[in-house]
Order: structure tokens, then C-alpha cells, then sequence
């Protein structure tokens, strides 16, 4: 069996899905809680297997307040909405401030802090979909939204997710409305593992050239509408000359986001269903310490590019796989695929964002998150 199931919490009913490919060089963890990645394990270039990703053993820790989204899906917004308000067909909402003076991450409870029915879709290869019925006013969003988030590991050491979202559902007339809906998933990873290397700040970063510049921000992380390139910001810039540079060389460049917490731009085919765009290859990230190489593909037209700058410190342990180490600001980056963030507020982005009852619109999109070992540049078998 490649799909294998562990339940860790009875009274809560939390349960974590194992996904292995068949030459056991990638195994991928996932919680029903959050639809979280909790474990990502691949070997290194010694032939030790390391556990890349940020997160706990138990559910309890998932809870704590000083969880920075470890491995969750984030919905029904991703990212930031302006202080927390939009409208839709006329209607003005207002969401929880939880990252003042804006709203982060869908609310207080959002998606990943949800319980998500979970189906396993077959053996070989391993794949779940996890699915959540939000329904109508769930943290101020309107309309009943059916969201479904499909894991697939694959031979070639890949892990694809499959994102769709949908109006309606068995809603009433009143539960249907139009909403507005930007998903991504939050892992945190450390290709050293973080028992070897307590941070990411010596990891090196290569965007390609599908990477076409960056969404300028004001103070507070919310984007002006502005589109910068290189030129404007060099230390932003990770292609060409600046491919492989380190995510510490310029951090400090960056004083108002204590490192790198931006959304880059990949294309403009602002539409809600991005799943028939071809996936376009935007970064690969290396551990110079363990050789394991991360390659990120997406048919988003953005992602957050953060380095865990606002982590808490003394507050968390890492897991057993990681010797329980503590995890402390910069132990892990995250390649958040997505939306513009605010794109409610910002006529021309709303159009990826607003699912329109009645329309038949869907949300749907996919990112794929691929692994190798590399030694002294060459590709090794793992």
C-alpha cells in the first residue's frame, strides 16, 4: 500500500495520510486538519533521509497560536485583503483585522483550522483529495463555497496539488452568493533539514525567467497596484546574474519585512480557472549542506516568496525526524502560489478572484513541487 493512514487524535478524529511513490524517494505526510503537510521526507546527497518541511508530531501543536500556518491550506483568501474589506454584486463584508490593520489568511478560523473529509484516490500512484464545505458567512465571506485539494506523489519525486473550488453544493437560495476565493498552500521548507541547518539563510534561490518582476508593497504588506522590476529593486532579483544567490546575502536590504515576504509575478491570465495554463517552472531552491534541490512549477500567475521572517522565537519545537530542535525565525521559506493578494480591492486582478453565482464559474489551479539530490553540480541516483 503507498496511501496508509494514522490516526492521532480520537477525541478530535484527526488523522495523518502517508503517500510513499514506489522507490520510496519521497514520502509525503497530510493532516485531515488543515489539509496539512505535516512531513515531506527525501533522501540527501549522503543517502540520509531528511524531513524538509516545518511542522509538528501531534495535533495539539497545530493549535498553538504561535503555529505560522505549518503546512495548511489557506483559504478562502490567501494572503492580505486592505483592511479587511470588499464588495461583491453591491454588498460591502468586513473580515476579522488579524494582521492589523489588514485581514490575513481567511480569519481567525480559517481553512486551516478546519476538520477535511478526506477520500483516497488510488494506490499507485498515491493520491487523497481532501474536501471542506465552507458554508455561507464563514468568516465573513459570503456564500457557500465547496473547496477540494488533491496530493499526489509521483515516481519521478514530485508532489502535484490539485486545487477546485466551487459555488453552491447543496446550498440553499440564500446560501448561494457570489464570494471571492485565493488558495495556496503554506509549507515551510528547510532542505537541510532543520536539526542540521536552524535556518534557510544559506539556501540558494534561482527564479527563471518566467518570473517577470514583483508587486510593490506599502507599509503594511498590502500591494499598491504597482508592478516593479529588477531594476527597481535589485536585491528582489534572482534570475540571470543573481541566480543562486542565498536568501541571507540581502536580507537586511529588506528592513521593513525583516527578509523577503513578497509576491512575485509569473503571468496575467487573470481568470479564476488557471488548470488549463501549462505549469511554468518559477524557482528551484538547494541546500548546499545536503544537496537536496527543490523545483517549483505552477499555473498561478503569482507566489509569496517568505522566508519565515516573523516566526516566533522560543515558542516551538521541531519534530522527533528533526531532533526537536527549536524553531526559530528563518527555519523555513515557502513558495506560496496564488493570487495577487488584495485583488478583491483591485479592479484589474478581481476578475481571478470572484467566483459569480450563476455563472458556472470555478476556482481551480495546480502547483507542483519536484526533488533531486545534487552533488558537486552533477545529479546523483537517490
Amino acid at each position: 500500500m503507498t496511501v496508509s493512514k494514522l490516526n492521532l487524535s480520537l477525541d478530535s478524529n484527526v488523522d495523518q495520510y502517508t503517500l510513499m511513490n514506489d522507490n520510496k524517494t519521497l514520502a509525503v505526510m497530510v493532516l485531515n486538519y488543515g489539509a496539512t503537510i505535516s512531513h515531506i521526507l527525501t533522501p540527501d546527497k549522503f543517502g540520509k533521509i531528511r524531513d524538509v518541511v516545518l511542522g509538528f508530531d501531534n495535533y495539539e501543536s497545530y493549535q498553538s497560536p504561535h503555529n505560522p500556518y505549518f503546512g495548511a491550506v489557506i483559504g478562502r483568501f490567501a494572503n492580505r485583503i486592505a483592511h479587511g474589506k470588499f464588495t461583491v454584486d453591491g454588498e460591502d463584508y468586513t473580515l476579522a483585522i488579524n494582521n492589523a490593520p489588514n485581514a490575513l489568511h481567511g480569519g481567525e478560523k480559517g481553512f486551516d483550522k478546519q476538520l477535511w473529509d478526506v477520500e483516497i484516490l488510488s494506490q499507485q500512484p498515491p493520491s487523497i483529495q481532501l474536501s471542506y464545505v465552507s458554508p455561507d458567512g464563514d468568516q465573513g465571506y459570503p456564500g457557500q463555497l465547496t473547496t477540494r485539494v488533491t496530493y499526489t506523489v509521483h515516481n519521478d519525486d514530485t508532489l502535484s496539488i490539485d486545487y477546485r473550488a466551487t459555488l453552491g453544493g447543496g446550498a440553499t437560495d440564500e446560501q448561494r452568493k457570489s464570494t471571492i476565493v485565493n488558495l495556496t498552500n503554506h509549507t515551510y521548507f528547510n532542505l537541510a533539514g532543520v536539526a542540521l541547518n536552524p535556518t534557510v539563510l544559506d539556501t540558494e534561490i534561482t527564479m527563471t525567467d518566467s518570473v517577470k518582476g514583483f508587486l510593490e508593497l506599502d507599509d503594511t504588506g498590502v500591494p499598491t497596484g504597482t508592478e516593479l522590476s529588477w531594476t527597481d529593486k535589485p536585491c528582489m532579483n534572482f534570475t540571470g546574474d543573481a541566480a543562486g544567490t542565498t536568501i541571507g546575502a540581502r536580507k537586511d536590504e529588506l528592513p521593513i519585512t525583516k527578509g523577503y515576504d513578497h509576491p512575485y509575478v509569473i503571468h496575467h491570465d487573470l481568470k479564476t480557472d488557471t488548470s488549463s495554463l501549462p505549469l511554468q517552472k518559477a524557482a528551484v531552491a538547494r541546500s548546499p549542506e545536503t544537496g537536496i534541490e527543490l523545483s517549483f512549477f505552477t499555473t498561478e500567475p503569482a507566489f509569496q516568496f517568505y522566508t519565515g521572517n516573523w516566526i516566533a522565537s522560543g515558542q516551538m519545537k521541531a519534530k522527533k525526524s528533526q531532533d526537536q530542535v527549536p524553531i526559530e525565525p528563518y527555519a523555513g521559506f515557502c513558495l506560496e502560489s496564488s493570487r495577487f493578494p488584495d485583488a478583491p480591492n483591485k479592479p484589474e486582478w478581481r476578475s481571478s478572484v470572484l467566483l459569480q453565482d450563476g455563472e458556472g464559474d470555478v476556482y481551480a489551479g495546480k502547483t507542483v513541487f519536484g526533488f533531486k539530490t545534487i552533488n558537486h553540480d552533477q545529479e546523483i541516483p537517490i
